[in-house]
């Protein structure tokens, strides 16, 4: 081999989630035979809860609430499912009245979106003006789900968050490891958590709803790659095509 062929060999390493675009994977050709009912929830939103703040300063309530914005219009777009959302502009919403809600509507899936904070932190200022933290060593998403309750419907959360966490993970989004869930968590298949918190402080959403249910960690909102990321009409997208054909598989 010349040396000059050597150097024209790419050893540049692949590139992978957050540096790399994810994939929109192409929806199912057959669809199913009715739309099905998801109960999209903007995470927190609730009276004096507004969830994490991001290293942008944004607080999760309000991320969580564009981002299930974009990903119901996708999902209805695809003609295969009908969305109900929690919250709508500065609405603030009990836990309880969700749940009360996906079950008057009988939906099929109860899907809680949400941003999680974690990682070795320190102080930043993304702007002259303002001061934030970050953390960049933890990124990834996680999949959440509870095993309290009847067996039937803990299989159908457990089928759920597995489907959920393999479509992502097939769009080239990265799952996060665990290593700060110790105690609160019990990992299962890569980005699948199950609650583990005390019983007095397990998660509402997760362990009430008499559908399936999961939370979604879509990223760690302190780490500036991931938060900028998941702000692109692209990422979001990808994302919620990920998780309709996850719906699909186990709810049609």
């Amino acid at each position: 081999m010349l040396s000059s062929d050597v150097a024209d060999q790419d050893t540049t390493a692949p590139t992978t989630w957050p540096d790399r675009e994810p994939d929109e994977l192409p929806w199912p050709e057959v669809p199913p035979s009715r739309r099905i009912s998801v109960y999209l929830d903007a995470g927190h939103g609730a009276a004096d809860n507004p969830g994490n703040t991001s290293c942008f300063c944004v607080h999760e309530q309000d991320f969580t609430r564009s981002l299930a914005d974009d990903v119901a219009a996708t999902l209805e777009e695809s003609g295969r499912f009908w969305v109900v959302g929690s919250r709508a502009g500065d609405q603030l919403v009990a836990y309880a009245a969700r749940v009360e809600e996906a079950t008057r509507l009988k939906a099929d899936v109860f899907v809680s979106l949400h941003s999680d904070v974690r990682g070795k932190k320190e102080a930043w200022s993304p702007e002259p003006t303002v001061s934030c933290q970050r953390a960049t060593d933890a990124p990834g998403f996680s999949v959440l789900y509870s095993d309290e309750g009847e067996a039937a419907l803990v299989a159908r959360r457990l089928a759920l968050a597995e489907r959920v966490a393999a479509s992502m993970r097939e769009a080239a989004f990265v799952p996060y490891g665990g290593a700060e869930y110790a105690g609160l968590y019990e990992a299962g298949q890569a980005g699948v958590f199950v609650d583990r918190h005390e019983p007095k402080k397990r998660i509402f959403v997760l362990r009430r709803p008499t559908m399936p249910s999961i939370i979604v960690e879509t990223h760690n909102a302190l780490d500036p790659r991931e938060a900028e990321r998941w702000e692109d009409v692209g990422v979001r997208r990808a994302f919620a095509a990920a998780l309709g054909r996850a719906i699909l598989d186990v709810a049609r």
